[in-house]
């Protein structure tokens, strides 16, 4: 499927990737030099990451949203995008995200379809014996 690079706005095609090889690259680059810093540097504050790696703010910061970092800079603060609480990984907190798709917040529960007998499995196994 072809795409545009959401970056270069370059054409493209990849199954899952909003962007193309060289954008995709840079990226992994810039958080592999971030990672890197952050290892050796674990008290190190954004502002500090960003200095020494020459990484926009806004990009080390979605490193963190993105939860990719682990090791992250000790004045990193995330908050949600809804509500305003402080969050450290993410867009929304869990509270928000519950009342946002209150599905998401409840634990798995089987339809009961499938014990009642006509699942397309059984309906198979029934069609096969049959023949």
């Amino acid at each position: 499927m072809l795409k545009n690079c959401q970056v270069c706005n370059k054409v493209f095609a990849h199954p899952t990737r909003t962007m193309c090889d060289e954008c995709y690259k840079e990226v992994q680059a810039s958080f592999e030099a971030v990672k890197d810093y952050l290892l050796k540097n674990p008290g190190a504050t954004v502002a500090e990451v960003a200095q020494e790696t020459e990484i926009d703010v806004e990009v080390i910061y979605e490193f963190i949203r993105e939860g990719r970092l682990s090791v992250i800079p000790r004045d990193a603060q995330l908050s949600c995008e809804i509500c305003g609480d402080p969050i450290t990984v993410g867009r929304v907190c869990r509270k928000c995200r519950s009342e946002l798709d209150p599905s998401s917040a409840a634990p798995f529960q089987p339809s009961s379809r499938a014990s009642s007998g006509d699942s397309r499995v059984r309906y198979l196994d029934q069609i096969k014996r049959q023949r």
